[in-house]
């Protein structure tokens, strides 16, 4: 016969597991999930990378992006890409709480056909980073900005980039890679009208069978992040609304979106104090949306952006210590509302122990 100590422990987890699956087995952020993911790029071409992923854990971040630059690391279709740096920044994010989404942007001209990258070629890249990289690579971000010609390297295609989002799907499912996550990005930069018609063509293809997930781009914004988009001409932080709106005239209700790019403009913000408060503030406005499932902002370590959350020392900046008080404050908040559902839990679970 067990202990009563033995049983007593049991009956806590086997509460827990019942109580809180989710923040056992999933990270935030992801559908199926009810957190929010807070996460911020990696410039795999910037400085202090170890200092930058070390850092990130230690503030409580739960993702951080990466741009694979196909035409960077992986010039010559005869040749192996360069796996090197992105291998040793997995293999150090291996050792923290956190999960990676990779964004693959900028087809070299030998993927490139006449309508945008080759589906094979892509398909092939999306596959060979979800084996190398099994355990924390939870998403893929197939060509952000597609709805631009800088970001699908043609004219935009809609019809093509649903198909091709439905390629990879179908590829790493039968792979066995059900958690990787395909998200379909658009990019308001160049127009947001332009960017909710191909968001609106995109469903009209099909996108939302094979994804669950519709991110958004929003770098240089140059409004405070609580000014209401009907206001302005321009696209604010909050043009993820009028992208949801699409969502569910489309019957994409249980879809999310991911901010998978944000920050101010360069030179918009240069006091220290006001830069940490729009941070704060984005952050805050979009952890109040339900569909919003993660956040990144630009950038942890680029060394010319005046937004890093890194100094060129690589030292943490007095806006990534406000973060970092903001995820406390979050985590602390969860950690209390947990603590009381799971002493319900327990209580509850005593009691059938007690009845005969």
């Amino acid at each position: 016969m067990k202990s009563p100590k033995i049983v007593t422990s049991s009956a806590i987890l086997l509460a827990f597991l019942v109580a809180f699956p989710s923040a056992v087995l999933a990270q935030d952020g992801l559908p199926g999930t009810p957190g929010f993911g807070f996460g911020a790029c990696l410039d795999l071409e910037g400085p202090h990378l170890e200092s930058a992923i070390r850092i990130a854990d230690n503030y409580g971040l739960d993702w951080i992006t990466i741009d694979f630059d196909w035409a960077k690391y992986w010039p010559k279709a005869n040749n192996s890409p360069n796996w090197g740096t992105l291998d040793s920044v997995m293999h150090q994010i291996g050792g923290t709480n956190m999960a990676v989404m990779i964004s693959i942007t900028n087809a070299p001209a030998w993927a490139l056909d006449s309508g945008g990258p080759n589906h094979e070629w892509t398909t092939d890249l999306a596959l060979r980073l979800a084996r190398r990289y099994p355990d924390d690579l939870l998403a893929l971000e197939i060509f952000p900005a597609a709805n631009t010609t800088h970001g699908w390297g043609k004219t935009p295609n809609p019809t093509a980039y649903a198909q091709l989002l439905k390629t990879i799907h179908n590829t790493l499912t039968n792979e066995g890679f059900n958690n990787t996550l395909i998200a379909a990005g658009i990019d308001p930069s160049a127009g947001k009208q332009e960017a909710l018609d191909f968001l609106l063509a995109l469903y009209n293809a099909g996108s939302a069978l094979y994804s669950p997930v519709v991110s958004i781009r929003l770098p240089a914004l140059s409004h405070d992040p609580k000014t209401n988009p009907n206001e302005v001409s321009d696209h604010t932080l909050r043009f993820y609304e009028e992208a949801r709106q699409v969502m569910l005239e489309n019957g994409h209700q249980n879809g999310l979106i991911w901010v998978t790019r944000f920050d101010w403009k360069q030179g918009g913000l240069s006091d220290t104090n006001e830069q940490a408060v729009w941070l704060q503030n984005a952050y805050l406005t979009m952890r109040s949306q339900l569909y919003i499932g993660v956040a990144s902002f630009y950038c942890l370590n680029n060394a010319e952006s005046s937004t890093a959350l890194l100094s060129n020392t690589g030292k943490a900046t007095p806006v990534l210590d406000a973060l970092g008080g903001l995820i406390a404050a979050e985590s602390n908040h969860l950690t209390i509302t947990h603590i009381i559902d799971l002493s319900k839990s327990i209580q509850k679970f005593a009691q059938k122990l007690r009845q005969p």
